[in-house]
């Protein structure tokens, strides 16, 4: 059922682009080093401008923002995955594959999605974010 769901949610991504977008810095070190000593909630979003993957994850963020303005007021920071999927960064918070979400507080990380574009999974993890 979930490879059906995953074909259907791949079409429609590839025939009808998303019209939303979601609020996200870039990655840099010197973001990231501001940010990790912080209290605040930052979602790293580890992606790949040519993964359909990554492209539908990032649709299925824009549109929880768009139902649940609450998830709008979360930090994402896209991470090229291109750029830095061999990073010291990278390597220390064991990401594998590009198509990670993170959800990241002081520095620590509180949850973790690798690979599972479905609205349910992104919406658990946007809540986990919300309720740290």
């Amino acid at each position: 059922m979930h490879r059906r769901t995953f074909l259907f949610s791949s079409v429609a991504a590839l025939t009808a682009p998303c019209a939303f977008a979601y609020p996200a810095e870039t990655f840099s070190p010197a973001i990231w080093n501001t940010l990790r000593e912080t209290q605040q909630v930052v979602i790293l979003n580890y992606r790949a401008s040519w993964s359909l993957t990554c492209q539908i994850k990032a649709d299925l963020i824009a549109e929880a923002i768009a139902e649940n303005p609450a998830y709008g007021r979360l930090t994402f920071i896209d991470v090229d995955w291109d750029t830095f999927g061999q990073s010291q960064l990278t390597e220390r918070l064991k990401v594998e594959r590009r198509s990670t979400l993170l959800v990241m507080k002081n520095g620590e990380e509180l949850a973790r999605l690798v690979n599972e574009p479905y609205a349910r999974q992104v919406r658990d993890l946007l809540d986990v974010a919300l309720a740290a």
